[in-house]
């Protein structure tokens, strides 16, 4: 299922997506937990971006998958596999900050309002969500870059 699409990697496709709006969602979210006057403005981009950013970054790990059991099985010959199985773990991660990110984005939009609404459950409650929006914001950005440039490593070893 994760294997192919329109005869190429899947993986080779969707990690483009996740490395370019990934970044992109990450600064979206922490544009909405620290200007209360754009919330208004960034709720729904907020939102599909960290939907976006979870669901590509999950059918990047799936798809790597499959692609690295091709690769085991068509390239075993010229695949540096320790520095494949490196990308395979920042992949890993990667994939779980981003589904983190998605989960505590969609909190704070449903929990952080606008200025001149009511937060639902306290000012400190916000905060707390706001901060860790901050912190997985940056932890997102690291782990991509981190897989990506593991992922480069694999394909670009020994050409240069």
């Amino acid at each position: 299922m994760f294997d192919y699409i329109f005869g190429l990697p899947m993986h080779a496709l969707v990690i483009h997506a996740v490395v370019v709006l990934v970044p992109l969602s990450a600064l979206c979210a922490i544009a909405y937990v620290v200007r209360p006057g754009w919330r208004r403005l960034l709720r729904w981009p907020t939102a599909a971006g960290a939907v976006i950013s979870g669901v590509s970054a999950f059918v990047a790990a799936e798809s790597g998958e499959a692609l690295q059991r091709r690769v085991s099985q068509v390239r075993a010959s010229t695949t540096d596999f320790d520095l494949l199985n490196v990308h395979v773990e920042w992949g890993d991660r990667a994939k779980l900050v981003c589904l983190i990110f998605m989960v505590l984005t969609l909190l704070a939009l449903w929990v952080v309002r606008p200025p001149g609404e009511a937060s639902p459950l306290g000012h400190a409650f916000d905060v707390i969500v706001c901060t860790l929006v901050v912190l997985v914001a940056v932890a997102v950005v690291i782990t991509v870059v981190l897989a990506g440039h593991a992922g480069s490593q694999v394909v670009w070893n020994g050409l240069a």
